[in-house]
């Protein structure tokens, strides 16, 4: 069995970080009806608050993720992780960024959103101990909240 690597997360603070994730292999990322994955609609996303992490291990970027606090809660979004991989452990850790950032920021609750037809998702979700709130966002609905009180 291989050994499942840790996962580096690295905010993309300056513009070419930014310009050079807007250019990773769109392959990799599903798009949404309500999210593109194109450097404008991560502009766009970076400029209402959101925080935008590569995640890689080693040099290799895997997943995107977007975080954003908002008094007593974090909210969080990510990419899928990149097909070749999936099954290695690594949304476990993306989790366990999501809440440890919280805890540094002595925040109680973290939101979620979530395609409502990614299984694999809700599935982590309800493991890590997240609960459906029952709100849905996007054009048609697609987008679910989920919830979990640290």
């Amino acid at each position: 069995m291989e050994e499942i690597k840790n996962l580096i997360f690295k905010e993309a603070k300056k513009e070419e970080e930014v310009v050079n994730l807007s250019k990773f292999d769109i392959q990799a990322f599903t798009d949404t009806q309500d999210f593109s994955w194109t450097l404008d609609n991560i502009k766009r996303e970076v400029k209402i608050g959101w925080k935008l992490f590569s995640v890689m291990t080693d040099s290799e970027i895997v997943a995107a993720v977007l975080i954003r606090k908002d008094g007593d809660t974090l909210f969080t979004k990510n990419t899928p992780i990149k097909m070749a991989f999936q099954g290695n452990g690594f949304s476990h850790q993306i989790k366990h960024f999501y809440e440890e950032e919280a805890k540094k920021s002595q925040i109680n609750k973290v939101v979620n959103y979530c395609p409502v037809d990614n299984f694999r998702m809700i599935a982590l979700n309800e493991s890590h101990g997240y609960k459906r709130t029952g709100n849905a966002f996007g054009m048609s609905k697609n987008i679910i909240e989920w919830v979990k009180v640290l």
